[in-house]
């Protein structure tokens, strides 16, 4: 009874039943010291009532221990009396309240199905949750419901009198608002203000980091309980941490995931995706423009899709819609004397179709109008020599010589086309751009010729393509700087047989290239490789270089330690070395002719030769993967950076320029750091906010050893990519976190899927007692007591 008096005199009545309390001083002295001041003090009241002798010895006595009673207080007060008390305190669990205000939520969906007009009057507040079968939507309630926006539901979910969710909730829960996009922003105040925060909240992020949010909020009430997590969402999740992964750590936690669905599942809408150009192309070349069509709500209706060149259209075609993704080629050829061309594919906008923003795409293509010289030694003719030779000579880019190391020395008389061996001078060796060595051997050139092969690749940005055959192990290489140049270990075994089933597997690397993709899309561009087989035997390697970039392995991976490169390629110093471990390519050619032969040998040679063409082999070197971005996404930037020597450079960072489009004057400077294990290489990003034409160089010192990229950026934005509700993905979420999916018409069951842990603690408590009022007030009657009866006894 003593203590929750205390406790209530104390202001501390809102806490569990005290379970203990103590007193103590603050002051620093020792109680010792303090009893004996209290005692002197007690001393001293008693000898002034003892001299009194005018009144009887029981009234001394009483107004004595007034005195007493008032030194003592006052002595304690001085010392900084606390009263520490403990009691047992019950935790009400959170529940956090997440509302998306991404870009996406301000979609207007169409909604033409009866169904989702009703849950959208749901969430307006349009219509009862439980109502009989004689109440239907009016006609104001249905033409709300049509032209409301993903974020309107949302809010009137929060806000909904016929639901009255939330207040429900917080009976039992304490409730705490946010709102996310990039980043999350808690909502202030209580009641009204509150909801007029809430009401506030407008769909302007220009990304959705879902997974990030949930985990953003869940780590700010860290060792609190927590309900659960409930999130107003369209689903949408295109940066920051994997929600799945996300959802897999709440449900450590035991913290689960209601997500609630905003939005149609498959709003109609069309969108080009996956626009593939080759970014440099010659003068006289048909350009291929490839580019996947994807559809929803359209099956079996006709776009128009145009293919324009610098503002001219120059195709168009008539594309039937499956609903599925279609992948279309058109072709074009430059207009003449052409030095740049922006390629833009647009698909004409469909009646109903609820985002327009992703129906194009554009990429900026590069002409020249060089002939590529290529040498070609090879040993015997074979039947890839045969068939590589046919596409050589046939292509008008080309200027190719060929040298054989067997056979008929004479040809070289007989034709121009032959050399009767590899220059040893370096005026004639330097002015190649590619060097193919076949099924030869390092017997058949001179120390002086390997030297130029290597100083035209290492120096002068030259390329090496090894097309090792049958006659002439690769091993014999071995101890000359072509092992050195190589993307492959080599070893002494000659070759390795495989089995006959065996065939080419593009890596994932190799489906980012075009130098492997003669198909799209993936499988069927695997299942042309397929066909290359049998490969009888390849030359025995003991695997890729760290360096290397592996395009394509053997099928028989699983079977294997390490996969076999089959296909790979590195940069040595300023030029690229590509390997091809086998001569059984020609079988592309099976029932098709030359045209993926063809198609492949030909992209491998402008992969390997057009970076010398354009000026890029240089000691620094700048890649960006593609050309084209989006607004607000992110850049990425490496950089290989090499010294006067063209060895790898040791600083702790690398600083670029980026040139932003005309009319923005101001230039970005990127700091790139330094990647783990791979000297030389700098890897960093940026953000481009604006459309336009991007350049990335180094700074004015270094721009005569570097290239410069040109990047194109045109505002398509993130959120719009994908206009539907990811029904399936927040399906995910819950179930992975071990919550609920909830669809707008589940919301009054929410509170039957929360599960109410009662928790307790013990909180301790300190009061100070020396300022409180209450003190202060007995004081004054004790005080007052005294002079009163002071002034009774005839004592003042």
């Amino acid at each position: 009874m003593l203590r929750h008096w205390l406790t209530r005199l104390l202001g501390l009545e809102e806490v569990g039943p005290v379970t203990y309390f103590e007193w103590f001083l603050r002051h620093p002295w020792p109680s010792a010291v303090v009893l004996v001041v209290i005692v002197a003090a007690v001393a001293f009241a008693a000898c002034i009532y003892y001299r009194e002798r005018g009144i009887s010895k029981g009234r001394r006595w009483f107004l004595g221990a007034f005195r007493a009673i008032l030194y003592t207080i006052v002595i304690l007060l001085l010392f900084e009396p606390v009263f520490g008390i403990e009691m047992s305190a019950r935790l009400r669990q959170s529940i956090l309240v997440l509302l998306d205000r991404s870009e996406s939520m301000d979609i207007h969906d169409a909604r033409k199905k009866e169904r989702e007009l009703e849950e959208a009057a749901l969430a307006l507040g349009r219509l009862p949750f439980e109502r009989t079968a004689t109440q239907v939507m009016d006609a104001k309630a249905r033409a709300d419901a049509s032209v409301a926006s993903r974020i309107d539901l949302a809010k009137g979910i929060l806000n909904n009198p016929h639901l009255d969710l939330f207040k429900k909730l917080e009976q039992d829960f304490k409730l705490r608002y946010f709102s996310f996009a990039e980043n999350v922003v808690p909502a202030s105040g209580e009641g009204e203000e509150l909801r007029a925060s809430l009401a506030k909240v407008a769909a302007t992020g220009k990304s959705t980091r879902l997974g990030s949010a949930i985990d953003d909020v869940v780590s700010r009430y860290s060792g609190q309980p927590i309900a659960g997590v409930l999130v107003l969402t369209d689903g949408a999740s295109n940066e920051g941490l994997e929600p799945s992964e996300v959802a897999r750590k709440m449900k450590d936690r035991g913290i689960p995931i209601f997500p609630v669905g905003i939005g149609v599942p498959d709003p109609p809408d069309v969108r080009l995706e996956g626009l593939v150009v080759q970014e440099t192309v010659f003068a006289k070349d048909r350009v291929p423009v490839r580019f996947r069509i994807a559809s929803k709500g359209f099956t079996n209706r006709r776009v128009d899709v145009t293919v324009n060149v610098n503002g001219r259209e120059i195709a168009r075609q008539e594309v039937v819609l499956t609903g599925e993704p279609q992948f279309q080629e058109l072709s074009f050829l430059p207009e003449e004397g052409a030095t740049s061309l922006k390629i833009e594919v647009a698909a004409a906008p469909l009646p109903g179709e609820v985002v327009a923003d992703n129906n194009s795409l554009s990429q900026t293509v590069r002409v020249i109008d060089e002939k590529i010289k290529v040498i070609y030694v090879e040993g015997k003719p074979r039947w890839e020599y045969r068939y590589l030779r046919a596409v050589l000579l046939r292509d008008y880019r080309l200027d190719v010589k060929f040298v054989m190391t067997q056979g008929d020395r004479d040809l070289a008389k007989a034709s121009d086309r032959y050399l009767e061996r590899f220059p040893d001078a370096a005026s004639e060796a330097f002015v190649y751009d590619l060097v193919i060595l076949g099924d030869v051997a390092a017997s058949d050139f001179a120390p002086a010729q390997l030297a130029r092969l290597e100083q035209l690749v290492k120096e002068r940005g030259g390329s090496l393509l090894v097309l090792p055959g049958h006659q002439h192990p690769l091993s014999t290489w071995m101890g000359t700087a072509i092992e050195g140049m190589l993307p492959v270990r080599l070893q002494a075994e000659g070759w390795e047989a495989v089995d006959e089933t065996v065939h080419p597997t593009v890596t994932s690397k190799g489906d980012e290239m075009t130098v492997v993709t003669l198909e799209m899309p993936e499988e069927r561009n695997a299942a042309r490789w397929a066909h290359v087989r049998p490969l009888f035997q390849v030359p025995a390697v003991a695997g890729a270089k760290p360096a290397a970039t592996v395009l394509a392995t053997l099928s028989d991976a699983p079977r294997r330690r390490e996969p076999y490169p089959l296909i790979a390629w590195q940069r040595y110093g300023r030029g690229k070395v590509m390997f091809v471990g086998t001569d059984q390519l020609w079988r592309l050619r099976f029932k098709v002719g030359d045209r993926y032969h063809a198609r492949y040998w030909g992209q491998v040679i402008q992969f390997l030769t057009l970076s010398r063409l354009l000026g890029e082999n240089k000691r620094i070197q700048i890649e960006t993967g593609r050309r084209t971005f989006r607004t607000g996404e992110r850049v990425p930037i490496y950089a290989n950076v090499l010294n006067e020597a063209f060895e790898p450079v040791n600083l702790a960072s690398y600083t670029l320029h980026v040139e932003r489009p005309e009319g923005q004057a101001e230039t970005l400077q990127v700091k790139l750091e330094p990647v783990k294990d791979v000297p030389g290489f700098y890897q960093g990003f940026f953000t481009p906010e604006t459309e336009g034409r991007y350049l990335l160089r180094t700074g004015p010192a270094e721009r005569e050893f570097s290239n410069t990229i040109e990047l194109q950026v045109a505002t398509t934005p993130l959120e719009k990519l994908e206009p539907a509700m990811q029904e399936d993905a927040l399906r995910k979420l819950a179930e992975l976190s071990g919550g609920r999916y909830l669809t707008i018409r589940d919301l009054p069951t929410l509170p039957e899927s929360l599960q109410r842990e009662v928790q307790s603690t013990i909180v301790r408590r300190e009061k100070e007692l020396w300022d409180l009022p209450v003190i202060f007030v007995f004081l004054l009657l004790i005080a007052a007591t005294e002079w009163f009866f002071r002034r009774r006894y005839d004592l003042i």
